[in-house]
């Protein structure tokens, strides 16, 4: 074979490389982190607010993983009750987020199971209102 062959045979097999990078990359899952992202962010000084309220507290939100459940510990010297959601952002496949009502029990607690969730990185980001201030809190955990 002379060296016109090996150049032909070079070029025909860079463009069959190329070709199967593009067929791999039409393949790959692309989520956003949200669908919403734009209205989110015409609205995200009230998020720094709540931010702040959450860092002004005298007694911060806890987490803590225990026999495959998440424990959430809330302030106990609120005076009122406290209402939001806490959701359970996964960066890597959105089929694993969830959204849980915050339904503290008696001890200012809130029990997230977590034996069904796939194993990883998670965001936990916990938007809740007492009486009438707003609070945020993020906090990357990584369950096993």
């Amino acid at each position: 074979m002379n060296w016109g062959w090996k150049i032909a045979l070079a070029f025909i097999l860079f463009g069959v490389f190329i070709g199967v990078l593009v067929f791999r990359s039409f393949q790959e899952n692309i989520d956003l982190v949200s669908e919403d992202y734009y209205q989110q962010e015409l609205g995200y000084q009230q998020q720094i607010d709540k931010i702040a309220n959450s860092k002004s507290l005298n007694i911060p939100l806890t987490f803590a993983q225990q026999a495959q459940q998440l424990v959430v510990q809330f302030p106990d010297d609120l005076t009122s009750t406290v209402e939001g959601e806490i959701q359970l952002f996964c960066p890597s496949d959105m089929r694993n987020d969830r959204l849980v009502t915050i339904a503290l029990n008696s001890d200012q607690q809130q029990i997230i199971p977590t034996g069904k969730l796939a194993k990883g990185y998670y965001k936990v980001k916990v938007d809740w209102m007492s009486g009438d201030a707003a609070y945020f809190t993020e906090e990357s955990i990584f369950i096993q």
